[in-house]
């Protein structure tokens, strides 16, 4: 293998795990619940808000795994 910067043949192959976590609520929720279901939860259910808050399932985890080549004479990184 090669580095397409450098040109040198002194790579290392490692496998890179990036973990995404998300828990988002989409546009059409903020424009015609979230901004005002939000606000009233909190101000006049704050203890049941809470709860729900605190024992709810909060993020899905994603994690997709890759190869990344990095030359080790120049530092350049790419995905194989």
């Amino acid at each position: 293998m090669v580095c397409p910067k450098c040109k040198s043949e002194h790579i290392n192959v490692q496998v890179v795990t990036e973990v995404n976590e998300k828990r988002k609520k989409g546009l059409g929720y903020w424009l015609f619940v979230g901004w005002w279901w939000e606000p009233f939860a909190w101000l006049f259910l704050t203890l049941p808000k809470l709860l729900i808050a605190i024992f709810s399932k909060k993020t899905k985890t994603v994690s997709k795994t890759h190869k990344e080549a990095i030359c080790q004479s120049c530092g350049y990184s790419w995905k194989i």
